[in-house]
């Protein structure tokens, strides 16, 4: 059966209308699907490190939005970002599809590369001292690190931290000058009376720099203002403040320090705090020493907050036995940050002081005869020095100029010339039998050598015979006055060989051993007598 299709007259015109535009459309469409969708209807994607942000219809607008969205980046970035992206276009042919304008496609193209930033490798400063390294992200850091070293001793802020270019350098390192503030105001003044200032160094840290040369080529200082550098390039010259009187002359960093551009990741960036700990903390430092007078291990370890051990385990060879000699170098262990501060500086003191003591010679006097002729007294002076510090310990002190107030009276000793006698052993060899001191229930005053009967015996000291001969239980004995006022005595002798009032000299024989007086064997007696009573020899031959 057939069906029949009613439609009302407002159905109709709506079923024609619809033929109409379908009609419409497969007339336009029919020649591009035979043309393989031919010009004017394809679009370029658009894609960065494999991933798609956008597409347009213009090619030629793509390069222009990448480099827009860098700059955009480098803008907002600290210091340069080396980022290896690319991005690549495919030509896409489609009837349909959403394209963007350049403005679009740049917003997409930053989105996307911000997203790299955050691991690409940034523009940083490696700062070196002697063989400790260490990297921070911006120059201002740089600055900060070494005015916190500085400033823990220029309390006043009298000097400026210098950045100098090594010109001899191939890279870009760069080394810390530290100058005083007046020095650097001359030298800047001086400087731009022939030619303008610079501020070519580190532009994007907003340093301004002064053109010192010759003085100090391409120095930075850190702590000018524009402000700053438009009053003293204007200021008259009289107007300088001049260093007089005390206070802090000198100042600098005892290491050399060296500073370069690097390009390192975010994570080998130190931040700035720790970095400051890092440098300006103590840390135990092997250092060498030199032995002085008086010292012993237990002086060098205890004036070093050390232990003796501690000493030995740094000194390979070394040991509680041996025994230092002035000038020996030993290494020990000082705490010290990484970058130390030299500081030279004025101080004006009043004190006490002594004149030299002044000496009388005498030449019939022995070297250990002294009498104080006169009494020294203390004068009082004011003294202007220059006092040397490495981190705050004194390490030299020179006078520059001096007011006495109250003169000082020398002490004056007379003293001799002389050498004083030594002594001998009275013989060679023998055999020690006897000390001095009490012996079978009396005083032994000498002490006793036995030997041969026939053994050379010899004057202990140079001086005169004052008894030669027979002497109760002496025997055969010699007595020898020294120049020292001191006497020598030998006894038991076989044989005498000089005579009363002979001048002998120190190891000239004198006599023979032997066996007379009171004596039990082959032997010789020796005292010694001092301010007219014996002592006891072997303290003093």
């Amino acid at each position: 059966m057939r069906r029949k299709l009613f439609f009302n007259k407002r159905s109709k015109l709506v079923f024609i209308e619809a033929v109409v535009i379908t009609c419409g459309c497969m007339l336009l469409g029919v020649p591009l699907l035979g043309s393989g969708f031919g010009k004017g209807t394809s679009y370029y994607e658009v894609t960065l490190e494999g991933q798609v942000v956008g597409s347009v219809k213009d090619p030629s607008v793509v390069e222009q939005a990448f480099l827009d969205a860098r700059a955009r980046i480098s803008r907002e970035t600290d210091g340069l970002v080396l980022a290896d992206v690319e991005y690549s276009m495919e030509k896409i042919d489609k009837i349909f599809g959403s394209t963007m304008d350049m403005g679009m496609l740049t917003d997409a193209i930053y989105e996307e590369l911000h997203k790299d930033v955050l691991t690409a490798k940034k523009k940083a400063y490696l700062i070196k001292i002697n063989e400790f390294t260490l990297t921070v992200g911006s120059y201002q850091d740089v600055l900060d690190i070494l005015n916190a070293t500085k400033g823990k001793f220029d309390t006043e802020n009298e000097f400026e931290i210098g950045i100098v270019s090594e010109a001899d350098r191939e890279l870009n390192v760069y080394t810390a000058q530290v100058r005083h503030r007046v020095d650097l105001q001359e030298a800047s003044v001086a400087s731009a009376a022939r030619r303008p200032s610079v501020r070519a160094m580190f532009p994007q840290a907003g340093i301004a720099a002064y053109d010192l040369s010759p003085l100090v080529s391409d120095i930075v200082t850190a702590t000018v203002t524009e402000e700053l550098l438009r009053q003293e390039e204007n200021a008259p010259e009289d107007d300088l403040t001049q260093v007089a009187g005390d206070g802090l002359r000198e100042l600098h960093f005892s290491e050399k320090v060296e500073i370069a551009e690097a390009y390192v990741s975010q994570d080998q960036i130190t931040p700035v705090e720790e970095a400051i700990d890092l440098v300006t903390k103590d840390t135990e430092k092997n250092q060498v020493y030199e032995v002085q007078p008086g010292d012993t291990l237990s002086v060098i370890a205890n004036s070093h907050d050390l232990r003796v051990k501690d000493v030995l385990a740094l000194n390979e060879g070394l040991s509680d036995s041996t025994v230092l000699q002035i000038g020996d170098e030993i290494v020990i262990t000082v705490p010290e940050p990484e970058l130390s501060v030299v500081t030279v500086e004025e101080t004006t003191y009043e004190e006490d002081y002594y004149a030299e003591t002044e000496y009388i010679l005498n030449d019939d006097w022995f070297t250990t005869d002294t009498v104080v002729r006169q009494e020294g007294a203390a004068g009082h002076h004011q003294v202007t020095a220059l006092i040397t510090r490495k981190n705050s310990t004194e390490t030299g002190r020179e006078i520059i100029a001096e007011t006495v107030l109250a003169e000082p009276v020398p002490q004056i000793i007379e003293k001799g010339t002389k050498i004083p006698p030594t002594y001998m052993k009275p013989l060679s060899g023998g055999r020690f039998t006897s000390g001095f001191g009490r012996r079978w229930g009396r005083m032994h005053q000498g002490v006793d050598w036995a030997c041969p009967v026939g053994t050379a015996i010899m004057a202990s000291c140079g001086g005169t015979v004052i008894q030669a001969g027979w002497y109760g239980g002496y025997g055969n004995c010699i007595t020898i006055r020294h120049p020292d006022g001191r006497m020598t005595r030998y006894g038991h002798l076989s044989k005498i060989l000089v005579s009363s009032g002979q001048s002998v000299s120190q190891g000239q024989k004198i006599g023979l051993s032997g066996n007379t007086g009171r004596s039990t064997g082959p032997h010789v007696h020796f005292e010694l007598f001092i301010g007219g009573s014996q002592v006891n020899p072997l303290n003093y031959i």
